[in-house]
């Protein structure tokens, strides 16, 4: 059992290695400036079938099981590791790659040349893709997941609510950091280091990174970022409504 943690715990969910190399040093110490009692934690998803992963747009995950399934791949083991319990979570966070799904179905275009060694490539307009039929309904089931998760300010874990906040990077992460939505995977973990190392160097560089950044959701609440990048072809365009987790802490 691992030791336990202070009494204000913030998980963290996010997709891959990557989005923790590049997020677990500046978020956590966000809330440090505001309360040092609060630990942050990114729990790692985990199944029979892999580690880390995109859970909003795994099959078999549909709005009426999400947060259940969101309970059981993310939170149990790590509630057991630490001998806690959901009473102890003082707040969620999960941050999520929209990867273009609200786009029309007619913008994913099938391709065979395929970029980098992948097979499929989001552009401004367009997904390209190998698979169109695959993407199709992908985009469907992920969209539906975050209508859902879009809509909540609790989740529930075990018998207990608790409060939830959904941010979001489009067209993903390496889009809303580094600028290329089609990074190749051997990259991916090298290019979030270089962005923490950026991070630690200057404390004020990931909040000025959000705040002030053209495809940031300035002046939204909320629920205004999350219908912006539902609407026309921003979910692929590069967008990322962090900086109202930011704005929130700042306010606490």
């Amino acid at each position: 059992m691992g030791k336990r943690p202070k009494k204000k715990i913030v998980l963290v969910l996010v997709e891959g290695q990557s989005d923790i190399n590049a997020l677990s040093y500046a978020i956590p110490q966000l809330y440090d400036e505001i309360d040092e009692e609060y630990e942050v934690f990114f729990p790692v998803l985990h199944d029979e079938r892999q580690t880390c992963g995109d859970i909003t747009s795994k099959y078999g995950v549909r709005p009426e099981n999400i947060e259940r399934l969101i309970s059981k791949l993310f939170i149990d083991d790590f509630l057991k590791d630490y001998g806690l319990y959901p009473k102890d979570i003082t707040e969620i966070i999960q941050i999520i790659d929209i990867d273009g799904v609200y786009i029309d179905d007619d913008c994913v275009l099938e391709s065979k040349g395929g970029y980098n060694g992948k097979s499929t490539y989001y552009a401004a307009d367009k997904i390209e893709t190998a698979d169109v039929a695959s993407i199709v309904e992908r985009n469907k089931r992920k969209r539906e997941n975050l209508d859902h998760l879009s809509s909540l300010d609790r989740i529930k874990v075990g018998s207990k609510t608790i409060d939830y906040y959904a941010y979001y990077f489009s067209c993903n992460m390496d889009h809303m950091l580094h600028g290329d939505a089609n990074i190749e995977s051997f990259n991916k973990c090298r290019k979030a280091d270089e962005f923490t190392d950026i991070c630690i160097a200057d404390d004020t560089f990931f909040s000025n990174f959000f705040c002030m950044d053209d495809g940031s959701a300035t002046g939204m609440t909320y629920e205004e970022s999350w219908q912006f990048i539902k609407e026309s072809n921003h979910s692929l365009e590069r967008h990322s409504n962090l900086n109202l987790l930011i704005e929130r802490l700042k306010e606490e």
